[in-house]
């Protein structure tokens, strides 16, 4: 109860000198909303947090929409003041930030990690494509997404089932096969790796020469003359 009651005191204070700093013109109202309206949203996912804090560890359950809010509204501050472009993948990854705290404070089941692990690595392409611009070469990152989680679920599981690394496998078999597809299919990469490559022999031909000779160990004769 008293923490809720701090936690509360807190956001209202921050909101009302933000509200105060707006109208005597230190901050643009238009900026100041768009900062404020996500702030709500982050207090919800306190109020989330509160009641596990209240009731654990029988409230884990509340974790799930807590860490959902928790991302959401991070996401929302980040895309208000960086832009959406490049923000938007926090939303895919929302789900997952509630779904890994109730694993990590709450249910210890390892299946939670499937669609954990497979929405981080689609969150994390996503991001990384509108980061550089490369969806033509990220894209099988979305094939590889399931073998994540999978991979995830049975390094988590005691008793390890074997069963998991086939689909793990060939999943990702697939993807970096089509990754290897997509990259030399880039105008100009096959040229780049014909120099690259043939620098690496470059290199290796001259730390060859400058290298020390292996030492050759000396033969004694006197430990083989025999007694």
């Amino acid at each position: 109860m008293y923490r809720r009651k701090y936690i509360t005191g807190v956001l209202l204070v921050v909101l009302g000198i933000l509200i105060i700093l707006g109208n005597v013109g230190i901050l643009n109202m238009a900026w100041l909303f768009r900062l404020t309206w996500p702030m709500i949203i982050l207090m919800i996912s306190g109020f989330f947090f509160l009641g596990y804090a209240s009731r654990r560890p029988n409230g884990a359950g509340l974790l799930v929409p807590a860490g959902l809010f928790l991302a959401l509204g991070v996401t929302f501050i980040l895309g208000e003041i960086f832009g959406y472009r490049l923000m938007w993948p926090g939303f895919v990854a929302a789900p997952a930030v509630g779904l890994l705290l109730l694993y990590l404070y709450g249910s210890r089941s390892s299946g939670i990690l499937v669609p954990v692990g497979l929405l981080l690595t689609i969150a994390s392409v996503c991001f990384i494509s509108e980061l550089f611009g490369i969806w033509q070469v990220t894209w099988p990152g979305f094939i590889l997404a399931p073998a994540v989680g999978l991979f995830l679920m049975y390094i988590a599981d005691n008793q390890r089932h074997s069963g998991l690394l086939v689909p793990i496998f060939i999943l990702t078999a697939i993807s970096m096969t089509m990754f290897t597809i997509a990259l030399f299919s880039l105008q100009g990469f096959t040229d780049m790796v014909k120099y690259l490559f043939g620098g690496i022999l470059i290199l290796g031909g001259i730390v060859t020469i400058l290298g020390k000779p292996a030492r050759r160990d000396t033969y004694n004769h006197d430990d083989h003359m025999p007694h």
